[in-house]
């Protein structure tokens, strides 16, 4: 009896020593779930996940150096706007570089335009609305990162907000679907989505804007959408670059017989210069928006555009 007693006991402990080894052996062997850093809220520095870093350095079309320094600060993926506080200064002027021979340029898409960047319906209007069909491909127009890729609740819809090496950014609104994710590297002309009327949109478009430091500006000052081309591969900002449309202007300087929905009717005695400070715009300003040069004559009669 004794003897059985003690058979049973020896088979007992081989058992459990053969579960402990089983048991330690899967555990070594599963892996490890962690949650990434949810990042940056409010102008704190989002840090990407490892497998996304890595994907991006790995990537052989991009300069590993330029995408960290687009990620390394104010990169925010959960909140439209990245600049909310600590906005970096622009000074009174600051060399953008559109394209050069590394980064290229591509229209977001060959629609027409149906609502300009400006006043619309009482409301400041802060991109162009390029009229598409449902399902219509929508591209990144620089290469850059996507840092804001989901639905938006305030008007947008499915947005995607790309952050470019020249450090501007692109927000493409109402999409019906959304190809990319955060962090996500992507060269001009890959496609970001399709178009759709998600948010507050009125009909199937794209809601189009540029943003400097969270600043929006006319894209038309950058792009001839008639011509699908760049205006300029480089660009002098400054704060007049910034100020609001003319009509604004305008109701801060009175009834103006010579203006009239946003552009100047050429008068007698003239100059670029004095109809540049009449509205607080630069000379500069008039030349690229009306195809003239410093010392063009100016016709009377013509119309000058003024933004």
């Amino acid at each position: 009896m004794n003897s059985l007693r003690f058979h049973v006991f020896i088979s007992q402990v081989l058992c459990g020593g053969l579960i402990l080894i089983f048991s330690s052996t899967v555990l070594a062997q599963r892996p490890v779930v962690t949650t990434p850093d949810q990042g940056n809220i409010r102008g704190v520095v989002s840090t990407p996940p490892d497998s996304v870093s890595k994907d991006l350095a790995e990537d052989e079309d991009f300069d590993s150096e330029a995408i960290d320094s687009l990620v390394s600060s104010f990169f925010d993926t959960d909140q439209v706007f990245a600049y909310r506080i600590n906005t970096p200064a622009i000074g009174d002027s600051m060399l953008i570089t559109m394209v050069d021979s590394v980064h290229c340029f591509s229209m977001p898409s060959n629609g027409k335009i149906i609502s300009k960047f400006g006043p619309r319906r009482r409301r400041q209007h802060k991109g162009v609305d390029i009229k598409l069909n449902t399902g219509e491909p929508i591209k990144s127009v620089f290469d850059g990162v996507v840092r804001y890729a989901k639905r938006n609740r305030h008007g947008f819809g499915n947005l995607v907000v790309i952050r470019h090496f020249n450090g501007l950014e692109t927000y493409y609104a109402h999409l019906n679907k959304i190809e990319v994710k955060p962090y996500q590297a992507i060269k001009a002309g890959d496609i970001v989505g399709t178009a759709g009327r998600t948010g507050r949109a009125r009909g199937t478009h794209l809601h189009f804007e540029m943003r400097l430091f969270d600043k929006p500006f006319d894209p038309a000052k950058v792009i001839n959408f008639d011509s699908a081309q760049l205006i300029t591969d480089k660009l002098w900002l400054d704060r007049n670059f910034f100020t609001p449309p003319a009509r604004k202007v305008l109701a801060k300087n009175g009834n103006n017989p010579s203006a009239v929905d946003g552009y100047h009717v050429i008068r007698k005695g003239d100059t670029l210069g004095r109809i540049a400070r009449k509205y607080g715009t630069t000379v500069e300003q008039l030349c690229r928006l009306n195809g003239l040069k410093k010392t063009s004559i100016l016709k009377i009669g013509k119309r000058l555009k003024l933004s």
